[in-house]
C-alpha cells in the first residue's frame, strides 16, 4: 500500500505527508517539521504534521546560529537526539511557537540528497526519553525517502519560478511588441512574415531594407525595429533622401563646419552623427544623389566620417534601416546607384506588401482607425461600419495602400453624422491623383482655365453634398478659405443649388 501510493502520488508535499504517516506508526511524535536549508544559517519550514503543527509554522525561516544543537546535527550530517533543560543557554527548536514541556523528547534528522545536507526533519513529543536507539535508526532510514521528497519539492519551487521569470520577460516582451507595432495592424499571411522577420531581425544590428510601395507603412515598420532592438533608448533619426542635391545630401547626412558653404555660419551635426549608438532611417533610399554614396559607404564601412568643409576625422556607431518604393537592381543597371553601397544595406530585407494584397487586413485597419480618429471628431461611442460600406471598401484597389485606406476613414468620419458609416459616407482617391488607367490622355484638349476650374469646384461639391463650410464642406477639400470659393462660385456664375 505504502509502495503504490508513493509511486501514484507525485505531489511532493503528498509523498512527505506518507512518509511522515509512516513514520508516525513506528515513531510516535506529536510534531514533524520538514525544513529546506536555505543558506549556511537560514532553514526554512516546508512542511509540518502531527497534533501540534500550527499554520505559524509553515514558511518561517530560523537562523540556525541561534540554535547550537541543530547547527552540530546539520554539520556532522547524523540523528541526533537533544535534551530539553532549564539552562538559560537552550533554546528550544520552536520557542515562542509552541509550548513544550522541559525534557521533552526531541529529535534532529538532517536530510541528504546526493550526499549534501538539503534540509532538516525535527521531531518532537512532551513524553519524556521517547526516542529509543531503534526508533532513531528508523528515523535515518526512512529520512532518505523524506529527503527524495524535499529535493523534488525544491526543484518544483525552482522550476516554477523559472517559469514565472519567463512568463514575465515573455508578458513584457508581447507588451512592448504590442505597444511598438500597435500601427502595424493585420492578419494576413503576407502581414504575419513580416511582423515575423520584425521580430527576429530587430534584437541583432545588421542593417535592414524594406521594400514596399508608398504608403505600405515602411516608417511603421522601422520605427519597429528600433523600438525592439537594444539601440531603443538611443536616436532614431530620419532622413528623407527625395530631393536632396548632392551637397545638401552630404551635410544633411554628415554635418557642416562654419563656412563650409554660403549660408554656413555656423558648424552642424549631421544625421549620421546625430544617430550615434541608435538607428539612422533612410527613406526613398533609391532618391541618395550619386555623387554621395561613395561617401556613406566608407561611414558604413569603417564607421568615421568628416563634416563637410572639416578635416577632422569623426566616428559614430549607427544601425542603418533603409526604405525604397523603387528597384535598386534597376537604378544599379543604370548606373544611378552602387552596387557596393545596396549589397551593404541590404543584409536582411523585409518585403512590406501591399494592400491589395492583404485584403483580409482591411476589415481590421477600417476599425482600427475609426477607433483612433473618433475621439477627434467628438464621437464618444463606438462608430459602426455598415456591410454595403465595408464591401465597398473592400472593393477598392487602394493604390495609396494604407495610407489612401487611412484618408478615406477619415473622410467618413468627416462626412458621417451618425454612429454608422455609409456607402454614401465613402469618397475615394480620384483616378487622376492615383495615376490609374483611367488617367485622360495627355492629349486630350483642354478647355478654358475657367470652365476647368469650374468642373473641380462642381466635382468637390457633389462630394461634400453641396457644403462649402466646416470640415466636411467643400473649401476644405479643396484647401481654399470658404470666401474665395464663394467669390468662384458667384464669378463663375455656378449654381451650387442645383448640384
Amino acid at each position: 500500500m505504502f509502495a503504490s501510493e508513493m509511486s501514484l502520488n507525485l505531489n511532493p508535499e503528498k509523498a512527505m505527508a506518507i512518509v511522515l504517516d509512516a513514520i508516525q506508526e513506528v515513531i510516535p511524535f506529536e510534531l514533524a517539521v520538514i525544513m529546506s536549508l536555505e543558506n549556511d544559517n537560514a532553514l526554512q519550514i516546508r512542511f509540518c504534521s502531527g497534533r501540534l503543527c500550527t499554520g505559524n509554522l509553515v514558511n518561517r525561516v530560523m537562523t540556525i546560529d541561534d540554535h547550537p544543537d541543530i547547527r552540530a546535527a546539520l554539520k556532522r550530517g547524523e540523528v541526533a537526539l537533544i535534551r530539553d533543560t532549564e539552562n538559560p543557554d537552550h533554546h528550544d527548536t520552536y520557542e515562542g511557537i509552541i509550548d513544550l514541556p522541559i525534557g521533552h523528547s526531541c529529535m534532529l534528522t538532517p536530510l541528504k540528497a546526493g550526499g549534501e545536507v538539503i534540509g532538516l526533519m525535527t521531531l518532537d513529543h512532551s513524553q519524556c526519553d521517547l526516542f529509543t536507539p531503534e526508533r532513531v535508526k528508523i528515523a535515518g532510514i526512512l529520512s532518505q525517502l523524506l529527503a527524495i521528497a524535499l529535493a523534488q519539492s525544491l526543484h518544483t519551487e525552482s522550476l516554477m519560478q523559472e517559469k514565472a521569470a519567463l512568463l514575465y520577460e515573455r508578458n513584457a516582451y508581447v507588451s512592448e511588441m504590442a505597444r511598438v507595432v500597435g500601427g502595424l495592424i493585420g492578419n494576413s499571411p503576407r502581414w504575419k512574415l513580416v511582423l515575423e522577420k520584425i521580430r527576429l531581425v530587430a534584437p541583432t544590428d545588421s542593417h535592414v531594407m524594406i521594400l514596399g510601395e508608398t504608403g505600405t507603412g515602411k516608417e511603421q515598420v522601422a520605427k519597429a525595429l528600433h523600438a525592439l532592438s537594444g539601440r531603443a533608448d538611443k536616436p532614431f533619426i530620419t532622413l528623407n533622401c527625395s530631393a536632396l542635391n548632392h551637397n545638401l545630401a552630404e551635410s544633411e547626412l554628415f554635418g557642416h563646419e562654419k563656412g563650409a558653404f554660403t549660408g554656413a555660419v555656423s558648424s552642424r551635426k549631421g544625421r549620421f552623427e546625430l544617430a550615434d549608438g541608435g538607428t539612422l532611417f533612410l527613406d526613398e533610399l533609391g532618391d541618395l544623389p550619386l555623387e554621395t554614396q561613395p561617401k556613406l559607404l566608407r561611414a558604413i564601412q569603417q564607421g568615421t566620417f568628416e563634416r563637410l568643409g572639416g578635416e577632422k576625422t569623426l566616428r559614430a556607431d549607427v544601425r542603418i534601416i533603409s526604405a525604397t518604393n523603387v528597384r535598386l537592381e534597376e537604378k544599379i543597371r543604370k548606373q544611378q546607384f552602387r552596387e557596393d553601397l545596396y549589397y551593404r544595406l541590404n543584409v536582411f530585407p523585409i518585403d512590406v506588401p501591399p494592400l491589395r494584397e492583404r485584403q483580409n487586413d482591411i476589415v481590421l485597419l477600417t476599425h482600427h482607425f475609426i477607433e483612433q480618429m473618433r475621439t477627434r471628431f467628438g464621437y464618444r461611442q463606438p462608430i459602426a461600419v455598415s456591410t454595403a460600406a465595408m464591401q465597398l471598401l473592400l472593393q477598392n484597389r487602394w493604390q495609396g495602400n494604407v495610407r489612401e485606406l487611412q484618408n478615406t476613414i477619415e473622410r467618413a468620419l468627416i462626412n458621417c453624422r451618425g454612429l454608422t458609416v455609409k456607402p454614401d459616407h465613402i469618397f475615394f482617391e480620384e483616378p487622376t491623383v492615383r495615376l490609374s488607367a483611367t488617367q485622360p490622355d495627355e492629349n486630350t484638349p483642354l478647355a478654358d482655365l475657367d470652365s476647368e476650374t469650374g468642373k473641380i469646384i462642381i466635382r468637390a461639391l457633389k462630394q461634400c453634398s453641396g457644403r462649402i463650410y466646416g470640415e466636411s464642406g467643400a473649401a476644405a477639400l479643396l484647401k481654399v478659405k470658404p470666401t474665395t470659393l464663394q467669390s468662384k462660385i458667384k464669378r463663375l456664375g455656378l449654381n451650387k443649388t442645383e448640384i
